[in-house]
């Protein structure tokens, strides 16, 4: 009975269009899948529900069997999260409750509850074998080098004022369409003035054009708005939203100042180097590398908030790298890469050694707050503040040293607690803000970084653990009867094994190993005793040396040994806490250290936000002393590492064997790597983005992702030749706008063709206008109405730069500059910008969103900001 009605159940979804072949679902609601409730689904409910197992008759592998469900009926009702068992189960609100081991956590299961609200978007399956699905990713057209085109030759050539006009026209010859009359003089200024200022021409500038019968004089208007300070107000916004820009951290559990020290330094950084046209590969490699790329030019610092602002996650360090993988890769090329974070990607051919590859390099990258400009002048009270700062500052640094240096020395004397806790690691959890550890406890942080450290070290065949390996990879149930044999391998007393053949071994840690220990505890009570034995003798020593007036020794005599005090204070030894900023090291510390710590960082924090005076700062990246070896996560789980993987470009653009990076982090030639000419993506994505800003639509219409999913270009040939002339022309972005709003392409008007019959023939053949017959209408963004507010009525102020200030403060009419200096509050994002379709600052933002909704017209007809700008 139960498998007849599973039968009629099934019939009842595909009557009704619930199975994923006849679901369209839009690109971000399948990104969101991806990156927030696939890896949920596998790591906690597949093992149960998925291929090999379906207890209570219930797989959740496939969105038709979730609709399916089980005993207890179908565990999804795609948009009524109320009515999904799937939420109710995991929310523990009944019986019935998942993961039977522990809840999920508060925002896992608000990313399903949202989800499931969208319609519980989940791509089709891949059937095809991996090697054939690898070689069709492969031929992507966006994969493919940017061909050099020449512009083709149409039969009505003398419509045409730049090149962009012939592609465009081609396409509309091939279809026998006609383009659109040139719009009227009125309409073109406020056109462009809109595009490239983001700001309404003045009544005086549209007369003047109106009335201006030079042949050259848009050419002229458009030089002239280039030219203005206003150009990169209004294509920095643009590109901040790309950026997910924002002045304050978000939720960060009042550890630090809500505010950023560096935001709105890296957005006025933006403004002038967009208005100064600096070459795009320049403007992308300082974002990711300037202290290496320009380490002497301290202003190019403040490109680096690229890498910086991101959302601060709890300070949860994976999440952190994760975002910077993000922005880097779907802003510079338009690759989801995030997506391979816990499986190969299911589309593109980014496999997850590539996504660890990256989050190598920024794991060997830390932040520092840097000074980047000093004032013009140094009067009375800036001195007073100078003096207030450099003493804060230099009390920060003396409590970091001996809070570091305290934490270090327990963390020597415990070493028998903390290679123990080797042995049984699962007891210790990964990172989390809400732990509370006394100086008694044991450190999560540290016990991970132990194993962390000794897994790489016998990786690259470090003979103090090479033994500890080998006696590691023994199943509990074999210990007894094979820790004989492995030790006699080890220590010569018996042949060795294929498996044992490389390890080499210190001698003072062979000693240890007669007789063999009887467990993994045992071993690690041996090697305790060992390390413990080894510090006392370095103690001694430096003692001795102080205490008769000599230099102190650099090392112990005896190789074997110092081999082994480097494990307790070499530059790379796990004892040792870096010597960062409280947001890299926190986990590190016991809870009241970390308060402290935060309280002194805060007070610097604090001092350079609320005073004046104080020069402009930016929080760079730099490159670790030490780089540490970077191992792969299974499922995205940092609990459970599996293989190593070096640091290297993605496979996908330098072929199946990548070279690794080899200078420090490996961020410069990650940089080098994305603004390469070779790359056939970065210079696509970014005049893809340009188009789109004046067209309301790219020639690709998924800006951040040119992957597999990606539509084919609507002028394939235009988006190259566009690329080329990017980089030919030094890779200006001031010469692509050029090339396109003097274009007859641009200057068409929005209305069609003016015979009716040509009209109805483009709106039947190509109803979306992705041929370009007419001009696109879109809308003015909230920055640009607000700016359009001010400045009809007069009151625009157009003083660039500076802090931000809120836009609502009091009744929300007193702020009169441009919206770009309005704060923009990653926590508390007013509702008036939301309801205008402002970009989401946690995230990298392609395009917006245009929705209608009555909020608009009310805000229009009742918020004070609107009467008293009509008055």
């Amino acid at each position: 009975m139960r498998s007849i009605f599973r039968l009629a159940i099934i019939g009842v979804l595909l009557v009704t269009g619930h199975c994923p072949a006849d679901e369209t679902f839009s690109h971000d609601q399948i990104e969101f899948f991806e990156t927030r409730v696939r890896p949920l689904l596998v790591e906690h409910c597949q093992k149960c529900h998925g291929a090999d197992q379906q207890k209570g008759s219930l797989r959740l592998d496939s969105r038709e069997s979730a609709l399916l469900g089980g005993e207890n009926g179908s565990a999804l009702a795609p948009g009524k999260p109320d009515a999904s068992l799937l939420l109710a189960v995991v929310k523990y609100t009944g019986d019935t409750q998942m993961p039977p081991d522990g809840k999920l956590a508060d925002e896992q299961i608000a990313g399903l509850e949202k989800w499931i609200a969208m319609g519980a978007p989940w791509p089709a399956s891949q059937s095809l074998p991996d090697a054939e699905k690898l070689a069709r990713q492969r031929t992507h057209w966006a994969f493919q080098p940017v061909r050099v085109v020449e512009p083709p030759v149409v039969q009505e050539a003398d419509w045409c004022r730049t090149p962009v006009d012939q592609f465009v026209l081609a396409r509309l010859e091939g279809q026998q369409l006609s383009h659109s009359p040139a719009a009227d003089r009125r309409t073109l200024i406020r056109r462009v003035t809109y595009d490239l200022t983001g700001l309404p021409p003045t009544p005086e500038e549209v007369d003047a054009f109106i009335q201006d019968q030079d042949p050259d004089a848009y050419r002229q208007v458009v030089e002239r708005l280039l030219a203005s300070p206003q150009y990169g107000e209004q294509w920095a916004r643009h590109w901040l939203d790309v950026a997910r820009y924002s002045d304050t951290k978000g939720y960060v559990f009042a550890r630090e100042e809500r505010f950023w020290v560096h935001a709105p330094t890296y957005r006025d950084w933006v403004v002038k180097t967009l208005n100064g046209d600096l070459p795009y590969d320049r403007f992308l490699a300082l974002q990711i590398a300037a202290d290496q790329v320009a380490p002497n030019d301290k202003p190019s610092q403040a490109a680096m908030g690229f890498m910086t602002l991101g959302r601060r996650f709890l300070g949860i360090t994976h999440d952190i790298y994760d975002d910077r993988i993000d922005v880097v890769t779907r802003g510079t090329m338009g690759l989801t890469v995030s997506c391979a974070r816990c499986h190969d990607h299911k589309y593109d051919p980014i496999p997850t050694a590539d996504y660890y590859s990256l989050y190598g390099v920024f794991m060997n990258s830390y932040e520092e707050l840097l000074p980047i400009r000093e004032p013009v002048e140094k009067g009375e009270a800036y001195l007073a503040f100078e003096k207030d700062f450099h003493e804060k500052t230099q009390q920060q640094v003396e409590l970091f040293a001996k809070k570091r240096a305290e934490a270090e020395d327990r963390i020597r004397s415990r070493i028998n607690d903390y290679l123990i806790a080797q042995t049984e690691i699962t007891k210790y959890p990964q990172e989390g803000f809400d732990l509370i550890l006394a100086t008694t406890d044991l450190i999560p942080a540290v016990v991970w970084r132990w194993e962390s450290y000794i897994a790489s070290e016998a990786h690259a065949g470090n003979p103090v653990w090479g033994p500890w390996q080998r006696f590691a990879e023994l199943q509990p149930e074999e210990f007894a009867t094979r820790a004989s044999e492995v030790a006699a391998e080890l220590t010569g007393g018996h042949p060795k094994s294929s498996e044992a053949s490389e390890v080499a071994v210190n001698p003072l840690v062979a000693a240890l190993l007669q007789p063999p220990p009887a467990s993994m505890r045992d071993l690690a009570e041996r090697y305790a005793k060992l390390f413990t034995e080894i510090d006392k003798a370095w103690t001694a020593s430096v003692e001795a040396a102080t205490k008769i007036g000599v230099p102190p020794p650099t090392e112990l005599p005896q190789p074997e040994a110092e081999a082994l005090r480097q494990v307790l204070y070499g530059p790379a030894s796990p004892c040792l806490i870096f010597n960062e900023s409280i947001l890299s090291t926190e986990l590190f510390y016991d809870s009241g250290t970390v308060d402290e710590l935060w309280k002194a960082h805060n007070q610097i924090d604090q001092l350079l936000i609320n005073n004046p005076l104080a020069p402009a700062h930016a929080v760079v990246l730099k490159e670790r002393e030490t780089i540490r070896p970077n191992r792969m996560l299974r499922r995205g789980n940092p609990a459970t590492k599996v293989g190593f993987v070096d640091r290297h470009f993605l496979s996908l653009i330098t072929g199946p064997e990548p070279k690794p990076f080899t200078h420090g982090s490996g961020r410069r030639e990650l940089a080098e790597a994305i603004i390469d000419t070779a790359n056939p993506l970065t210079a696509r994505v970014w005049v893809n983005r340009i188009w789109q800003h004046h067209f309301g639509t790219g020639l690709v219409r998924t800006p951040s992702d040119f992957g597999i999913r990606a539509e084919t270009p609507s002028h394939p040939e235009l988006l190259d030749w566009l690329a080329t002339q990017l980089t030919s022309k030094g890779w200006s972005t001031k010469a692509i706008h050029r090339l396109i709003v003097l274009s007859n392409t641009y200057q068409q008007r929005s209305t069609g063709p003016a015979e009716h019959t040509a009209r109805q023939q483009a709106e039947l053949i190509d109803p979306e206008n992705r041929m370009l017959w007419r001009a696109n209408i879109h809308r003015l963004s909230w920055e640009e109405f607000r700016d359009t507010l001010l400045a009809t009525a007069g009151q625009l102020d157009r003083k660039s730069g500076g802090r931000s200030a809120d836009l609502f403060a009091g009744d929300g009419t007193t702020n009169h500059r441009r919206t770009l200096y309005g704060t923009v509050d990653r926590q508390f994002l007013p509702s008036v910008l939301r309801m205008f379709d402002f970009a989401n600052p946690d995230l990298s933002i392609p395009a917006r969103s245009e929705t209608t909704v009555p909020q608009q017209a009310l805000f229009a007809m009742n918020h004070p900001l609107m009467a008293e700008k009509a008055r």
